[in-house]
């Protein structure tokens, strides 16, 4: 069998990401409601970045 060459792949570029990252990306999105960030108290932010990595499991 041949060996096969694995292409390395940006993620920086891409113009689209994963379905888990995308649905975060869009959970946090109506957490913040299209508010500046100096409006969102840093409580707040705590609340959303622990809420991604809450009971979920990740192979």
């Amino acid at each position: 069998m041949g060996q096969t060459i694995k292409k390395k792949i940006n993620l920086n570029k891409l113009k689209t990401g994963c379905s888990p990252c995308m649905s975060e990306a869009k959970k946090m999105e109506q957490k913040i409601s299209h508010r500046k960030v100096s409006e969102i108290k840093i409580e707040e932010v705590k609340n959303i970045i622990s809420s991604m990595f809450d009971n979920k499991t990740y192979l």
